[in-house]
């Protein structure tokens, strides 16, 4: 609890007013005096760490909840929806959230002989516990925003710490599912990586299956369990994403929002913006503008 406590206290003292703040590249500080509505956006692999206060995070069908001396991994790029469950004045919401870098993954689990543990493909997101080996190095990580000229000599080894914590953890089977090449994860992130850069054009499951190498059954089976959705969901939703986005930020109708997201009609992509954000299109951005909420 100490160093629990020792991980909110430099996380109140390094955030601003606003619900996230960037401290350094790839590492984001959360802090929030109340609870939010959930916030919607494509992730990134990443490691989260709530100091105070508790959080939860949806990926397709599978809901993570987390608190206080909880962690969570996500190991793939997936569309999240996610919100703040317990905060106040008194006690805000304190968070910390790390950007996995495949590459450096990859490189330190060759470099230390450690064996992708892939039997089957493992889903994308779990959470546990935080160690104490966990938050020794984020600690000290925290603790170079108030002493900048060690940073560029130290940060490196502290974040090499906290990736090996992580790949040998409670949840190495997925963790060392990032970068993985060769196998099934791999050609699942194929698949994502087109959707991600395609999300308005018509796709079958079929094209998608050819891209990654796999039959239609096997792709299917494997894309569901890594994202927790099909991948026709998956497109969906990355499109709705991307649609909020330009909603808020281009003045430009609904209509010719939805048209250049892949909608071939308005009526269709109104009740699907609908059913995924609780809300038609114009209503949502509304009360979006006034609450200042957006995941980026």
């Amino acid at each position: 609890m100490e160093k629990l406590s020792q991980l909110a206290a430099l996380i109140e003292r390094n955030t601003g007013t606003d619900y996230m703040t960037n401290v350094l590249p790839g590492i984001r500080l959360l802090r929030s005096a109340r609870e939010t509505e959930p916030l919607f956006g494509l992730a990134v692999p990443t490691f989260a760490v709530v100091a105070q206060g508790a959080k939860q995070t949806a990926i397709g069908d599978m809901v993570c909840d987390y608190r206080a001396g909880d962690y969570l991994v996500v190991s793939l790029d997936v569309p999240v929806s996610a919100h703040v469950t317990l905060a106040s004045e008194g006690d805000p919401f304190l968070g910390f959230e790390m950007a996995l870098d495949p590459a450096a993954l990859a490189a330190l689990a060759v470099e230390t002989g450690l064996h992708p543990l892939e039997v089957e493909i493992q889903t994308t997101a779990a959470t546990s516990t935080v160690s104490d080996n966990l938050l020794d190095p984020l600690i000290r990580l925290l603790g170079l925003l108030e002493a900048p000229a060690d940073a560029r000599a130290l940060r490196p080894a502290i974040e090499r710490e906290i990736m090996w914590r992580l790949l040998t953890g409670a949840h190495a089977s997925i963790i060392r599912q990032i970068g993985l090449a060769g196998g099934t994860i791999s050609r699942v992130v194929t698949a994502i990586e087109w959707l991600k850069q395609n999300y308005a054009t018509p796709v079958q499951v079929e094209d998608l299956a050819s891209r990654a190498g796999m039959s239609v059954t096997s792709f299917h089976r494997h894309f569901r369990r890594a994202t927790s959705m099909t991948p026709i969901q998956y497109q969906k939703r990355v499109r709705l994403i991307h649609a909020r986005t330009k909603l808020l930020s281009e003045h430009r109708s609904v209509a010719s929002i939805g048209f250049e997201i892949g909608y071939e009609s308005a009526s269709q992509f109104n009740r699907e913006y609908r059913r995924e954000f609780g809300a038609s299109p114009g209503v949502d951005v509304q009360r979006l503008r006034l609450a200042g909420q957006l995941m980026e």
